[in-house]
């Protein structure tokens, strides 16, 4: 398979991946009143796990797979994936889903194009850096420009958020490395299955009732499998194909999917700034290019 075909598969799929974590924010404003974050973010772990290393049992045969896993790979993406999820729920909480979507995925990209260029040593392109400008400012205009009423701007949802940012990035690194060993179902079924021994007394701890009602569970449910199951192994899959820089850049197709399926949903209007930052993310993504000179990771390697 030739590196251009790697290269354009791995971006949709990253693309795809970021379409269904952009059903995140609406699923929970769908959750009962007075649903506490942190058992949103730790729910969404343990139903992912349990979805993922049932599935891959099935398929392989049993979990010996386990015996390949990479501990130092598999405590990054545990970090980051327990990381974001605590922080950006909360985040959202406190400075409300505009600010806290902005910043914790507008400076995903940031975060990994240093942690990629740092620990992967991928290359920086000025082409990179353009897109990813325009994206961001399209992530911000979009974000902001459906704002409605006087800004708060929290400090610790702030602080959260971008600790969120940091995390998502920390999380992809984890996996990319971890895909020299497993496949995508493994290894996010390795790393929301370590996670899970951190999520799981977060749910015996704090008030969980509202996964026993029906649209409760519904929702906890979507959640596990929809934006995180699912998108994690086509995101894991994608990064094998790409770099983790390009990744985080198509992953600002996350907060567009967002905002119109709070349109769509919601009942949210999208401003003329809102559609003119959709369209400069658009424009960001489609700058990446199909084609790269420097060569890309290969398939399977990190």
């Amino acid at each position: 398979m030739g590196t251009d075909k790697n290269r354009a598969q791995g971006m949709i799929l990253v693309l795809l991946a970021s379409m269904c974590w952009g059903t995140t924010g609406t699923l929970q404003e769908l959750a009962p009143p007075g649903t506490p974050p942190l058992t949103v973010g730790s729910a969404r772990i343990v139903i992912s796990a349990i979805l993922l290393l049932v599935w891959c049992a099935w398929r392989d045969g049993g979990l010996g797979f386990l015996r390949r896993t990479s501990i130092p790979a598999l405590l990054v993406s545990v970090a980051g994936l327990v990381g974001f999820q605590f922080s950006f729920f909360t985040a959202l909480k406190l400075t409300g889903v505009s600010v806290g979507t902005m910043i914790a995925i507008g400076a995903s990209p940031m975060f990994a194009g240093a942690l990629g260029s740092f620990v992967q040593r991928e290359p920086l392109s000025a082409r990179w850096f353009l897109s990813t400008l325009v994206a961001v400012l399209g992530c911000t205009l979009l974000v902001l420009g459906g704002s409605s009423g006087p800004m708060v701007l929290e400090p610790r949802g702030i602080a959260l958020a971008f600790t969120a940012a940091f995390c998502y990035a920390f999380m992809g690194l984890g996996f990319k490395i971890q895909g020299a060993r497993l496949n995508d179902t493994q290894t996010i079924a390795v790393a929301s299955g370590a996670a899970s021994f951190i999520a799981l007394p977060v749910l015996l701890m704090l008030d969980s009732s509202w996964i026993f009602s029906g649209a409760g569970f519904a929702v906890a449910f979507s959640l596990g499998f929809a934006t995180m199951a699912l998108p994690m192994s086509l995101f894991s899959l994608g990064l094998r194909k790409i770099y983790l820089r390009d990744a985080y850049t198509i992953s600002l197709a996350e907060p567009l999917t967002a905002c119109v399926l709070s349109a769509l949903i919601l009942g949210e209007r999208l401003t003329p700034v809102s559609m003119g930052g959709a369209a400069l993310i658009l424009c960001g993504i489609l700058l990446l290019p199909v084609k790269e000179a420097a060569k890309e990771p290969a398939e399977g390697t990190a």
